[in-house]
């Protein structure tokens, strides 16, 4: 089932395969940084039922697209330069060695 809100999402960028390029990378950027780099407020975070109760949902691809509803996610040409945000987010947000 379409998740709610794509035909938005739709009408925010240019084509299809743009959109799906900008998700994938901000999902990338998410998952790398462990969902601490987040531009949701706690409140508008994806949420899953479980048996444990509900709980954030998991899926950084979701994250990304809800990240762009909110309008507050930038994305588009004469941005910072990928390799320079990459190096930002680093310091912002350092990469946790897995055990």
């Amino acid at each position: 089932m379409a998740e709610p809100g794509i035909d938005k999402l739709f009408d925010m960028v240019d084509s299809k395969y743009r959109l799906t390029v900008v998700v994938a990378k901000r999902a990338k950027q998410l998952l790398r940084h462990r969902f601490k780099n987040t531009v949701l407020e706690p409140e508008e975070r994806p949420k899953m039922r479980t048996l444990e109760g509900i709980l954030d949902d998991p899926n950084p691809v979701t994250w990304a697209m809800k990240e762009m509803l909110t309008g507050r996610l930038v994305f588009g040409e004469n941005l910072v330069p990928e390799d320079r945000l990459q190096r930002e987010m680093e310091r912002l947000y350092p990469v946790e060695e897995e055990e």
